[in-house]
């Protein structure tokens, strides 16, 4: 069923009652009775703190929960000038349907900028507040995208394929181009809100790469806003994943398709500029991921072996058997790099069934994490972001090789 809106009519007649709002911090939610009263707390102390002159209003748009998630939404006490609506919101289920609820919230308030913020944080500060909508109120940007630090073993999708392809690509070194905590303009929700693609993977998590995306092809001024450590609710990286990975890939190999006469025309890296301070701070450790990973690659490869064989060529089948036989992890970073830009290839060029070219990717991107962690182990967690950094300079070595198989691949018959 399509819905020309995310918000049904009494939402909307709700936010038409609460006047025009200054700024409006989004949560989407689901399940989040464990950090949402928190979370508010503290973002209506940085609304409060940050702009004492100006309306807030904190939106919490939930997918379902079944905890005490709304509940407590509703009972948690906020100062004076900052406003709460919590609802449901409609269409899809997922968090880019929650975001575009958040966004129409916005435009019907006549914000000057909207921020939307994960609902399990427990980093947050008031100070993310003025840290994102910041560049957005006084005119310097239109996105600003998130800079922190994450444990090494967290599972960030964002470290190893998307920061290092979207810089690849286009051409701008956004760190966090799938980061949760961002503020809009506007002008950015406003063209966000006309596309459509609210039937899409964009709908659920690819919402993130795609808004990126979009707004650094638009030409549209970005931030980044340094906000320390980022800590949430902690879960097992390799259980329940595969369908965030599938949403983040698929559009992320979709939109190299929709920019394909951009992309192979831009050389080179332009920095995207920070809003205030850049603190380096520890990340707090969670648990040890390794070995999940390292049999979540080899589970994967059983499931997925016959798409791996039609995908990958000669010689990277040759290195996937000695990944199989190796005591520990390893994976050259260059191969990696290699590897992702043919799937990127195969998902857009060839015949078969694109979703399952991402999914066979999945096992490939475990056992790149856990070499990861083998080369940082014993390393202080600096070490871990000037990898990242290296990871992302050898994507854009790379990029000639994606520019020819683009050209040259001839569908579903592996090179020899």
């Amino acid at each position: 069923m399509y819905f020309d809106s995310a918000l049904e009519d009494v939402t909307r007649e709700q936010l038409k009652q609460l006047g025009e709002q200054a700024v409006v911090v989004g949560l989407p939610t689901y399940k989040n009775s464990r950090t949402i009263a928190a979370v508010m707390t503290t973002i209506a102390e940085g609304l409060v703190h940050f702009s004492p002159t100006r309306q807030g209003l904190i939106v919490v748009a939930d997918g379902g929960s079944t905890d005490d998630t709304l509940a407590l939404a509703n009972e948690v006490p906020l100062p004076a000038g900052v406003s709460r609506l919590v609802y449901a919101y409609q269409g899809l289920g997922g968090k880019g349907s929650a975001i575009r609820s958040i966004m129409e919230a916005a435009e019907i308030v006549s914000a000057s900028a909207c921020v939307i913020m994960d609902a399990d944080l427990r980093s947050v500060t008031a100070e993310w507040v003025e840290r994102l909508t910041g560049p957005v109120l006084v005119g310097r940007a239109d996105l600003v995208t998130p800079l922190y630090t994450r444990d090494r073993h967290e599972v960030t999708i964002n470290d190893l394929i998307a920061y290092p392809v979207t810089r690849m690509l286009y051409g701008r070194d956004v760190r966090q181009p799938l980061g949760g905590e961002l503020a809009l303009s506007p002008r950015a929700w406003r063209a966000y809100l006309a596309r459509d693609v609210w039937e899409t993977d964009v709908a659920r998590f690819g919402i993130h790469i795609w808004m990126t995306t979009l707004a650094i092809n638009s030409g549209w001024p970005l931030c980044q806003a340094p906000l320390g450590t980022k800590t949430h609710d902690y879960k097992d990286p390799t259980v329940g994943f595969e369908p965030k990975f599938l949403q983040i890939v698929g559009t992320l190999f979709r939109l190299m398709s929709i920019y394909r006469r951009v992309w192979p025309q831009i050389s080179g890296i332009i920095e995207v500029p920070t809003w205030g301070e850049v603190q380096h701070l520890p990340p707090v450790p969670v648990p040890t991921t390794r070995q999940s990973l390292w049999e979540g690659f080899k589970k994967g490869v059983k499931r997925y072996r016959r798409n791996l064989n039609v995908i990958l060529t000669e010689e990277q089948r040759e290195l996937l058997s000695r990944l199989l036989e190796a005591p520990q992890p390893f994976f050259d970073p260059l191969d990696w790099a290699t590897i992702v830009c043919d799937f990127g290839v195969v998902y857009n060029r060839g015949e078969g069934d694109p979703d399952k070219v991402a999914l066979a990717l999945l096992p490939l991107y475990y056992a790149r994490k856990a070499a990861l962690l083998v080369q940082v182990e014993g390393q202080p967690w600096t070490a871990v972001d000037e990898a990242i950094h290296a990871q992302a300079d050898v994507f854009l070595s790379v990029k000639a090789h994606l520019a020819r198989r683009w050209e040259t691949y001839l569908p579903w018959h592996p090179t020899h």
